[in-house]
């Protein structure tokens, strides 16, 4: 049996995955699809936009050293969302653009991180065996004055990544 390296992942600092892994390598994004959408009630809700209102949605594949890491599900509120339309997704993070463009700092993210079957599309587009266990991180970034400007449902190969942080105990 072989097994591949796996690359960390830190859960104790707000960070895009290039900067998260860029001792480890090259991280290069595929925008698979990006563009407005109706937001679904729940992403809707943790937005915090009108129900049916207008998102960007942004689908990319992320590779590290060229193979296949993570599948990004990322919903964008749209008046910020609609500069990022014209911007280099494939080589810059969405958390520096979304600094560069609200002229704000990103505050803090809440986040969930759990295991789940590869369905169809996420196996595919991995290529990962279909079933495959994937970590799946669901990720509401919020700016310094705790608006929420990013949600994310990132699936990421179990064999490629491992999740880690430091937790301070406090009574």
């Amino acid at each position: 049996m072989v097994v591949a390296e796996k690359y960390p992942h830190g859960l104790d600092r707000l960070m895009g995955l290039a900067e998260t892994l860029h001792e480890h390598g090259s991280v290069t994004n595929e925008v698979r699809t990006m563009g407005p959408v109706p937001a679904p009630a729940p992403v809707a809700e943790r937005l915090r936009v009108p129900p049916g209102g207008d998102v960007l949605y942004i689908e990319r594949l992320r590779r590290l050293n060229g193979l296949p890491l993570s599948l990004d599900l990322t919903y964008i509120p749209v008046d910020i969302g609609t500069a990022l339309l014209g911007c280099d997704l494939e080589n810059t993070d969405v958390f520096r653009l979304l600094e560069s463009l609200t002229g704000r700092r990103l505050g803090h993210a809440d986040i969930t991180l759990e295991a789940v079957n590869a369905d169809a599309h996420s196996a595919a587009v991995l290529q990962a065996p279909r079933g495959a266990a994937v970590l799946m991180l669901e990720r509401l970034t919020h700016l310094a004055d705790g608006r929420p400007v990013d949600l994310e449902f990132i699936r990421f190969r179990g064999d490629r990544i491992t999740m880690s942080g430091l937790l301070h105990r406090s009574l």
